[in-house]
This record gives structure tokens, C-alpha cells and sequence, in this order.
């Protein structure tokens, strides 16, 4: 028929539509599953999470962040007497020796050579530099000496220094009406 109608579709055009949708739907499926994966791992760190002494910690509203059992990173503990340990991963700090012991020093103005031990002691550890640290301070130990503690180690080049906290909040909070 020289002159009839096409009965044939050309579905080149919804091939070339449909391709274009597949490519964009992997991608954002890739980075959806990513994103997944990332915040599981948070969950994970949560969920396995345990203190590394006896310590009394500060109680934090939605506290977020919580060490991981199985980190490699170097811990910091600072009892109430203002002892300082440090420990690879949260292992028991029972039975090993304080890097300081500034028991004797009750006052602020003394506290300078506790910090300038903690220097000393850690200060030639790249690791700990490149990866941070986790700090667990006891609520009772004074507030100006974790903070020259703080100071300290910014002053040798770290700048990561997670603070554990008890997320107990609610538990804390003795609420009676």
C-alpha cells in the first residue's frame, strides 16, 4: 500500500528516556545506600558503647556521641583525684600507673606541671595526634583541671578530643511531682 498509514511505534525516544532514568536512579541509590551505611555505623558505636572505669561522668541531655568499644584510639581517663591515665582502646585502666598523679595538687596554681608531664608524655605521639583521642573526665574531678588538660593537648597539635559523657540524662534527673 503506497499510500497507507504507519502501523509501527519508534520507541527509540522511550528507550533513550528510560536510560536516562535508570542512570539517575542508580546514582541516587548508591549515595542513599551510603548514607545508610554511615549512619548505622553511628548506631553501632552507640549501641556497643561501655565505660572504661568506674567513673561518675557528667550526665548530657541527647548525647550523641559514645565511645567505641573496639577503638584504637588512645583514652584518656582523669579520676576525681586528678590522677590522668591513658589507655590504648577501653581496655581496664585497673592495676596500671597514672601517666600523673596530681592528687597532692588541690590547687590551680599548681596544676602547670601536671600539664606540662601530660606534654611530655604525649607529645611524640603521632598517632595519637593524626587520630584524636577520647576523654573521660569524672564529674567530681575540678572543671579547671580537665579544661587545662584540654588546653594542653590543643597546645600540642590535636584537635580531636572526644568528650564521653554518662547519656543517662533521664535517669539522672530525679523528676517528682
Amino acid at each position: 500500500m503506497a499510500g497507507g498509514r504507519i502501523s509501527h511505534i519508534n520507541v527509540a525516544p522511550l528507550v533513550d528516556v528510560l536510560l536516562v532514568l535508570l542512570i539517575t536512579f542508580m546514582v541516587t541509590t548508591a549515595i542513599a545506600e551510603q548514607d545508610r551505611v554511615d549512619s548505622r555505623k553511628q548506631e553501632s558505636v552507640q549501641d556497643r558503647t561501655e565505660s572504661l572505669v568506674s567513673l561518675n561522668l557528667p550526665v548530657t541531655p541527647d548525647n550523641a556521641f559514645l565511645a567505641d568499644p573496639d577503638t584504637s584510639k588512645l583514652v584518656m581517663v582523669i579520676d576525681r583525684n586528678l590522677r590522668v591515665f591513658v589507655v590504648r582502646g577501653l581496655s581496664a585502666v585497673a592495676g596500671q600507673d597514672p601517666i600523673v598523679d596530681c592528687s597532692r595538687s588541690r590547687e590551680p596554681s599548681q596544676w602547670a606541671a601536671c600539664y606540662d608531664i601530660i606534654a611530655r608524655t604525649l607529645g611524640q605521639n603521632q598517632r595519637m595526634l593524626k587520630e584524636g583521642l577520647y576523654l573521660e573526665a569524672d564529674a567530681d574531678a575540678p572543671y579547671g583541671f580537665v579544661s587545662g588538660v584540654l588546653q594542653a593537648l590543643r597546645a600540642l597539635g590535636l584537635e580531636s578530643v572526644d568528650i564521653v559523657t554518662n547519656p543517662s540524662f533521664a535517669i539522672a534527673l530525679d523528676v517528682t511531682s
